[in-house]
């Protein structure tokens, strides 16, 4: 059974942060509201192993958290750590009724139009620095949309389906 089933990779290990085995982390999307609901990170390093490790504390730092795992005790295991990948479970990234979605919440989900054109399924995500950015896949080609509320008209969670208004040459600039 894959270890990282179910698991959404986060970010990084930077480096280490003091001598009492701190760590500082980078969340790659510069959120990590997610902290206060992640029991655990599940740590990949470079050569494939998983590690799951217990969170203990977290504070907000920069562009991720100094936090300290259960076990990693001083400045030299802290060390060790540098570049791991941080994955969370994935039900960390689902918000409660009223809050901003994870963008993780739609992957998988059907883009439509207002009238009901099939845009594509929504694959991946990226940003441009000012917002998120939804990839969307349709008959093998990709494209990429700006995740801002004048675009979106519905999301249907029961349906695994959103509904978006966009100009359609954003379809056509991705594809030149």
């Amino acid at each position: 059974m894959d270890q990282l089933s179910g698991k959404v990779k986060v970010g990084k290990i930077k480096d280490a942060h003091g001598l009492k085995g701190e760590l500082y982390f980078i969340s790659f999307s510069g959120d990590i509201s997610w902290l206060d609901t992640a029991e655990e990170f599940f740590l990949e390093a470079s050569s494939g192993d998983v590690k799951t490790i217990k969170l203990q504390h977290f504070k907000a730092f920069k562009d991720g958290a100094i936090v300290r795992l259960e076990n990693v005790l001083d400045r030299n295991a802290a060390e060790a750590l540098k570049g791991v990948m941080v994955y969370i479970d994935a039900q960390c990234l689902i918000a409660s009724p009223g809050e901003t979605i994870y963008l993780q919440e739609v992957k998988n989900f059907q883009a439509q139009s207002p009238d009901g054109k099939d845009l594509g399924m929504i694959t991946g995500f990226s940003s441009n620095g000012a917002q998120d950015i939804l990839v969307i896949e349709n008959q093998g080609k990709s494209y990429e949309v700006p995740f801002v509320d004048d675009f979106i008209v519905e999301i249907q969670f029961e349906n695994k389906k959103i509904i978006l208004d966009f100009p359609e040459s954003l379809i056509d600039i991705n594809n030149e």
